[in-house]
Order: structure tokens, then C-alpha cells, then sequence
């Protein structure tokens, strides 16, 4: 499948030097580059890539806003930030402005193509020392009763739940009074969208049960 790639890049060396390790290569073509957003558009409406490689330090507009503006405009095309830049103080920024993958430019021809045909097939690639550091966000009504900031406390009683102990139990089990032990399982009930011990069992049974993933929705 042919490829249609875009450069946006204010340096016009780096801009050139990535056309020359590119257009080599059959299954890209290379559109041109562009170093003002205006450019660009008029070039993506003219070429319609499927792919832009975007410098992150623009001269007029930061890369950040740059890319939202694009993801914005053209939700369908596919945003690889390419740069000399440390782009990790950004990189929250940047996946909520919707870009598909991150890379430096002293990166080999190769792992550029690597980056390009991965994102094409809906994926991306993060470098080891960045994934270690990330974290996923999910919303309330996805997560699982162990994603909940319970503290070790509420915790511990909700294993105790699990196990279908009495208050009393828990109560003498944590060195706790029977009241606190209540006050403690209103805290856990809000956190879990749950109103009572049956309901708080029942959820912990449905969130232990494996699932298989749906590839369809995956793609």
C-alpha cells in the first residue's frame, strides 16, 4: 500500500534530509513539506497524505497546538512527531491533542519506517524507559474495585467483605470498633458505586472474571 507522507518543518536542511532518506523507498511519497500551518493545509487538501511527520519547536506555533489544530481539521490523518527535541515534558500534552506516535530524529531510517507502518495499522511505539513511566487513566464506570483509591485499610476490610465476614469479624480482625468498621464500608460503598455488602461482593465477582478482548472493536 502506498504511503503519502507530509514534512512539516521550519528547517529547511532537516526537511531535505528527511526527504532524501524517504523518497527511496516505494511504498512512501513523499508530498512535500510545509513550515507554516497555512502551507500545510493547502498541501494536505492538494496530496491528502495519510501520514504527517511534525517538527515539535515550530518557529511561529508550538507543536502542541500545531498538532490539535490538524487532529482538529483532519481527525483521520495520522500525527508522528519527528524532532532534535526532548519531547517527554510534552508527551501527555500531545496524545491529548492527538498525535499517534513520538520519535526523535536521530532515530534510524528504519525505525522511522517501523514507527510509520505500525501507526498505519492502528498502533504505535513508545520507548521502554517512557512506557515504564506511563500510567493509565480510566473512567469510573470501566475500572475494576482494585483501581479505586481505596486506602490499605478499606482494602483489607474489602477482602474481608469478599470472604463474607461479619462486622464484628472485621471489627476485631483490624483492632477497630464495630462503627468505625461501618464508617469505613460507607467510604468503600460510595467509592464502588455499590449499596451494600451483597452488591459490593457481586461487583468483586464480576471484576475477578477474565474477559476476552473484541478484535473487532480493537482495530
Amino acid at each position: 500500500m502506498l504511503i503519502k507522507l507530509l514534512l512539516i518543518e521550519t528547517n529547511e536542511h532537516f526537511a531535505q534530509q528527511a526527504v532524501s532518506l524517504l523518497e527511496p523507498i516505494e511504498h512512501i511519497m513523499i508530498c512535500g513539506y510545509a513550515a507554516t500551518y497555512e502551507d500545510s493545509l493547502q498541501l494536505i487538501d492538494k496530496y491528502e497524505p495519510q501520514i504527517v511527520l511534525l517538527e515539535l519547536n515550530l518557529n511561529k506555533e508550538h507543536g502542541v497546538t500545531f498538532s490539535a489544530k490538524l487532529k482538529k481539521r483532519y481527525p483521520h490523518i495520522h500525527i508522528i512527531i519527528y524532532t532534535d527535541y526532548d519531547y517527554v515534558p510534552f508527551f501527555n500534552q500531545l496524545i491529548e491533542s492527538g498525535v499517534s506516535g513520538m520519535m526523535n530524529k536521530s532515530s534510524a531510517v528504519e525505525e522511522l519506517l517501523c514507527m510509520v507502518s505500525t501507526v498505519m495499522s492502528g498502533r504505535t511505539i513508545v520507548p521502554l524507559t517512557l512506557y515504564k513511566q506511563i500510567k493509565l487513566h480510566r473512567s469510573d464506570h470501566v475500572k475494576h474495585y482494585w483501581e479505586f483509591d481505596l486506602t490499605p485499610t478499606e482494602r483489607h476490610i474489602l477482602e474481608l467483605i469478599y470472604e463474607r465476614h461479619t462486622n464484628a469479624f472485621i471489627a476485631k480482625t483490624i483492632y477497630l470498633s464495630e462503627s468505625s468498621v461501618e464508617k469505613y464500608l460507607r467510604k468503600i460503598y460510595d467509592k464502588l458505586g455499590v449499596r451494600n455488602k451483597t452488591e459490593a461482593i457481586k461487583r468483586m465477582q464480576q471484576d475477578l472474571r477474565f474477559r476476552l478482548v473484541n478484535h473487532h472493536q480493537e482495530q
